[in-house]
């Protein structure tokens, strides 16, 4: 069920069949509170706000949850295109629903590319609701302009103009294991796309806090991930109706503005518009409710998740120290892509032996295994960090801090993806994680093939770092059938 203002326009018009099969209800002004379910506000930023929220509501009946939406506006605005009766009536100002927690927030584009962000007059504004959103929303979903707004403000992105205008429907990748918006989605989404400015990947590269999770060649980047957070930044337009783009060819036409057909959005030898993105913005939009809106981890579960990934470590630690001390960090001399082979010889021993169904000489027990790929893991890390060289410069003490602050980060990102992710590696078979696995080693072959130089992709560490935790799960998992 969605519940939307009493008598918004959008709970007529859309009709069932267009974004699912939820039903909507309506509320009284001001009594938000009053609905059971999933607070989501509607910061609308575009100029035709009724297209915007038809758009939005769409989008969020197909998730399959009781949400109430909340219009959101700026105190103070005034609109060229939406009539002052309509905002009064059906939105409602930021300062009445900043003593609340709340559990999503959409921002949208606007048409204000043009501008450097601080010449934009709701600015101040649209900074502070940032900044509050940062610790009183679970989840925010930036959209166009407002997706490099944010980039801009929280981790000082910067935008750039386009010699033309990116306009059409795009084919981007879409790192399914990356972000639960993902889920589902491979290898690729459409989106539409209609921008004159950009942000770029070497920019966002130099963040830790932020992935790129969907990129084109033609497009650049597409969405971006917050990795310790629940933040969601796309750069198209997912919601867009099928007759969008139609529609502003045609504004922009008649306006004199130069501007192209839209690329890839009209079906071949027509004028009508193929919805080819239509499925991937319902997926979307129900993956960031039910992933990122929906509170879901039971605090229990969490903290068993965290006591068994601890333990699994502390034995690989064991045997690190053990061999340590037998043979002393001759490691030290294995390029890393030395330790990536490593990692390769022991994940395909396993994937051999499960698709065979036996082995014939180490037995089918395959803990050791996977406690070696978190140790060449951890060594391959180490080794990035240092060079490799040769085990006469580094003692047991120094191996073993730095195997421990590698240890520390990867339980510390453990916590953060078990936190979007909701425990879903619980319902994965040990097999899926070997294949994970040595999906991360191909990666990684030919991140170190090309030199380490990647256009939108992480580089080996992160790689390195998915490969030790994928095999902690495992080696959870195995314990736990024992």
């Amino acid at each position: 069920m969605l519940h939307l203002p009493y008598n918004l326009a959008a709970t007529s018009e859309i009709p069932a069949a267009d974004g699912g099969e939820g039903l909507v209800a309506e509320y009284p002004r001001g009594a938000w509170g009053e609905r059971r379910g999933l607070k989501v506000l509607l910061l609308n930023l575009m100029p035709e706000k009724l297209v915007t929220e038809r758009d939005i509501v769409r989008m969020l009946r197909g998730a399959g949850q009781d949400i109430v939406l909340v219009p959101l506006k700026i105190n103070g605005q005034t609109y060229k295109t939406t009539p002052m009766a309509h905002m009064q009536a059906f939105y409602t100002d930021f300062e009445a629903v900043e003593g609340e927690r709340w559990d999503g927030l959409i921002v949208t584009g606007a048409p204000v590319e043009h501008l450097p962000f601080e010449e934009v007059r709701y600015w101040p504004q649209l900074c502070r609701i940032m900044d509050w959103a940062e610790r009183n929303v679970s989840s925010t979903l930036y959209i166009c302009w407002a997706a490099q707004a944010a980039l801009y403000h929280r981790h000082g992105v910067p935008k750039y103009p386009l010699a033309a205008k990116r306009f059409g429907i795009y084919t981007y990748t879409a790192d399914a294991a990356a972000t639960p918006v993902l889920q589902c989605f491979a290898p690729t989404l459409r989106m539409p796309t209609s921008r004159h400015t950009e942000v770029r990947a070497d920019d966002i590269a130099r963040h830790n806090a932020l992935r790129i999770v969907s990129a084109s060649d033609d497009a650049g980047v597409g969405i971006v991930a917050e990795e310790a957070g629940r933040t969601v930044y796309v750069t198209g337009h997912l919601e867009y109706a099928a007759g969008r783009l139609g529609f502003e060819y045609r504004r922009d036409v008649a306006k004199g503005r130069p501007i192209e057909p839209p690329v890839g959005y009209y079906r071949p030898g027509t004028d009508e518009p193929d919805f080819t993105w239509r499925d991937d913005a319902l997926r979307f939009y129900h993956n960031w409710i039910n992933h990122l809106v929906k509170p879901h981890s039971n605090p229990m579960d969490t903290q068993k998740t965290n006591a068994q990934f601890e333990a699994a470590m502390q034995g690989c630690r064991d045997t690190f120290v053990k061999k340590l001390h037998d043979y002393g960090a001759a490691w030290r001399i294995l390029r890393p892509e030395s330790v990536t082979d490593q990692i390769y010889i022991k994940a395909n021993r396993i994937r051999g032996v499960q698709m065979k169904g036996h082995a014939e000489v180490e037995g089918e027990d395959f803990a050791g295994d996977f406690a070696a790929i978190v140790n060449y893991s951890i060594v391959g890390l180490i080794q990035l960090e240092l060079g490799s060289g040769d085990e006469r410069d580094t003692d047991a003490a120094t191996a073993t801090a730095l195997y421990d602050k590698y240890a520390a980060e990867a339980l510390a990102l453990m916590k953060r993806k078990n936190h979007d992710y909701d425990e879903a590696w619980r319902a994965m078979r040990v097999s899926s994680y070997t294949d994970l696995i040595l999906m991360k080693v191909f990666r990684t072959k030919q991140i170190e093939d090309l030199g380490g130089k990647t256009l939108v992709s992480e580089g080996v560490a992160a790689n390195y770092m998915d490969m030790l935790n994928y095999s902690v799960f495992a080696l959870i998992k195995l314990s736990e059938q024992q």
